[in-house]
């Protein structure tokens, strides 16, 4: 285009697309786009002919990419090169944010002409930039765009007006802010087209101050995008010889196997059957279920040390520490403390009092199996005991209560002295958020029920009000994260457990099966439950490595690829709406002090995880990576089953 002066072509496609019929959709504005393309096209003309007819096929490709990925959840739109385009308002709505990115003489004229016809393009942020020389991808961060989340890139009638390392550079750059699996929708100038029909164009450009720069093969626009991280998944039929392509953020792990630049004169291998590697551990900015989940995990762990150090017991593989007796019960955790053995009393409390004061089930047979309870009278036949079930703590049950009580305390004046003010910061922003949320829910996450749903009791026992100031940390933690859970899990229907452990690191490539317990932060037996709930329900799929490794391979399927990026989508919109529901000055002082805690390497949140070495997690090793959601279990209550 013209150095300081509006593009020519693009008011050209606004007076064409004027006579197209475009997709329809049950949102947005059709009317303000066309009401901008009538006042861009003033005065110019719109001829038919094979271009006429190529813009109608482009229109509706693109047209097609922007609702199917609207209806498939994607809520950020970047629009390269944006010219006069109307998208951002024929499909506005649900909640879709729209970037628009353009060289500053065009977008200064668009924005004139928004203006001047009163349209509403609230929910649009316009980003200017010259491809050539800024950097794309941080004025898309600094516009707003949420890098750890999906976004649909569409790059219409540009590509062909830049040299090739700057249409390079620039899908790097939309490659550097979005997540594995996001879409991208790209028109290039195909070099098989007929030469003709390449000549035609070329000087029809020329004349108008715009010259076409690139032409690419097929093979040569599949190479480029992969080369910086785009997988071509639509090129056949009519589309192909149009040069309109889709693709895919590709998984940088699957790529890392293949990182030969890309060299339009030289023919490029033959594509190779993808090995699958240990899954890369989470970058960037965590949801924010995940950074209440690496809190609480933590402060569990540094508990459980604790609790394994002071009170009497044996492991099942490990036997029991030196000098312990005979009759010591089976090493029990934070979660089994919260929802069954401080509220065992001396004289006893009924299953059904036990239910109403920790508002949650717990492992009942498992506490009286572990030496902690006696059941009055035994229900016998290995039945469970039924609500008017008295339930007794023995002697040693009472010993391990005794000794656990204040521990709470203890850990979080741990935290003071390590994080300092921060700790306080934690406590007051998560009471913000307590304050609010329904008194009902219990202190602690409940056991994972089928299919490793967090669902609450049902109905929820009444429960006395009790001031924020009063819950312990850990309690704290627990109720603001299980909300976020039961939101999740009612809106997608999907456990939280599987979406934020499992789901989050495999790859359609596939990854090693012993690798993602180290990588996701959970114990192989959750992995194993997980992988059997998220098979069962065509999510993810497991079989030998197709590379000919002897390990087995776990990966996502189409639907699970689906759902994760839904995963990602969900907890944003989630946290969004927490925001309007808690004040977004509440929500944020909880989001800061929560990623100072979990930022760096190590993280301050790292401190406390050491285990003493007398003990059987002396042998288990400290936890290298801390789950985005705890897999509380059945066995034991452990945040991650081990």
């Amino acid at each position: 285009m013209n150095e300081g002066s509006a593009s020519v072509t693009a008011r050209r496609v606004a007076a064409h697309r004027l006579d197209y019929d475009r997709l329809q959709a049950p949102y947005g504005d059709p009317a303000a786009d066309d009401a901008l393309a009538r006042d861009v096209a003033a005065g110019m003309g719109a001829p038919g002919g094979r271009m006429h007819d190529y813009l109608r096929a482009r229109t509706a490709f693109f047209d097609r990419v922007v609702v199917n990925s609207v209806d498939h959840g994607i809520r950020q739109v970047v629009v390269g090169a944006a010219g006069y385009d109307g998208r951002a308002l024929r499909y506005a709505g649900r909640g879709v944010r729209w970037f628009e990115v353009d060289h500053p003489a065009t977008q200064a004229d668009k924005l004139e002409r928004i203006a001047r016809l009163r349209l509403d393009a609230a929910h649009v942020r316009f980003v200017a930039a010259d491809f050539a020389a800024d950097p794309v991808a941080d004025l898309l961060r600094a516009a707003g765009l949420d890098d750890r989340r999906p976004a649909l890139f569409l790059l219409e009638g540009v590509a062909v007006y830049l040299d090739l390392p700057v249409l390079e550079r620039v899908l790097a750059a939309f490659r550097e802010v979005t997540a594995a699996g996001a879409p991208l929708a790209i028109s290039v100038l195909l070099a098989g087209a007929s030469a003709a029909d390449r000549g035609r164009f070329r000087e029809a450009v020329a004349r108008m101050g715009e010259p076409a720069r690139s032409e690419l093969t097929l093979e040569q626009a599949h190479g480029l995008l992969a080369d910086v991280g785009w997988q071509v998944t639509e090129a056949r039929g009519r589309l192909r010889p149009a040069g309109l392509l889709l693709a895919r953020a590709a998984d940088p792990v699957a790529r890392a196997a293949d990182p030969a630049p890309f060299y339009p004169e030289r023919k490029r291998p033959a594509p190779r059957q993808p090995r699958p590697a240990v899954p890369a551990p989470a970058t960037g900015r965590l949801p924010l279920s995940a950074l209440l989940s690496q809190a609480l995990v933590a402060f569990t762990v540094e508990w459980d040390n604790e609790a394994e150090h002071r009170s009497p017991h044996y492991t099942t593989d490990h036997g029991r520490p030196p000098g312990t007796p005979a009759a010591a019960p089976w090493l029990t955790s934070l979660v089994m403390w919260a929802n069954c053995l401080r509220f065992l009393r001396d004289e006893g409390i009924t299953v059904a009092g036990l239910r109403d004061l920790a508002r949650t089930g717990t492992n009942l047979d498992g506490m009286r199996r572990w030496g902690y309870l006696t059941f009055a009278p035994g229900p016998g036949g290995g039945k469970r005991p039924g609500p008017e079930t008295v339930l007794l703590p023995t002697a040693r049950g009472r010993e391990a209560r005794d000794i656990l009580r204040g521990l709470d305390a203890e850990i979080e004046a741990r935290w003071r002295d390590r994080f300092g003010g921060e700790t306080g910061a934690l406590r007051s922003a998560l009471g913000e958020v307590v304050a609010v949320l329904d008194p009902g829910l219990p202190d602690c996450l409940p056991i994972l029920g089928h299919g490793l749903f967090s669902r609450p009791l049902a109905p929820a026992p009444a429960a006395p009000e009790a001031p924020p100031d009063d819950l312990p940390l850990w309690a704290l933690l627990s109720r603001a994260l299980f909300a976020f859970a039961i939101e999740f899990e009612t809106e997608s229907g999907r456990s939280l457990a599987i979406s934020a452990n499992l789901l989050r690191v495999l790859t359609e490539a596939g990854v090693r099966r012993r690798d993602v317990p180290a990588v996701a932060g959970v114990s192989k037996e959750a992995v194993a439950m997980a992988m059997g709930a998220a098979a069962g329900n065509g999510l993810a799929a497991e079989g030998p490595d197709p590379a000919g490794g002897r390990w087995k391979v776990a990966r996502l399927t189409a639907a699970g690829a689906r759902a994760q990026r839904a995963y990602h989508d969900r907890v944003a919109v989630i946290e969004e709406r927490w925001q309007d529901r808690f004040g977004a000055d509440q929500v944020s002082a909880l989001r800061a002090v929560l990623e100072r805690l979990a930022a760096g390497d190590p993280p301050p949140l790292s401190g406390g995880l050491e285990p003493y070495p007398d003990g059987w997690r002396a042998k288990a090793g400290r936890p290298g990576v801390l789950p985005h959601y705890p897999m509380v279990l059945h066995r034991g209550g452990y945040p991650d089953g081990s």
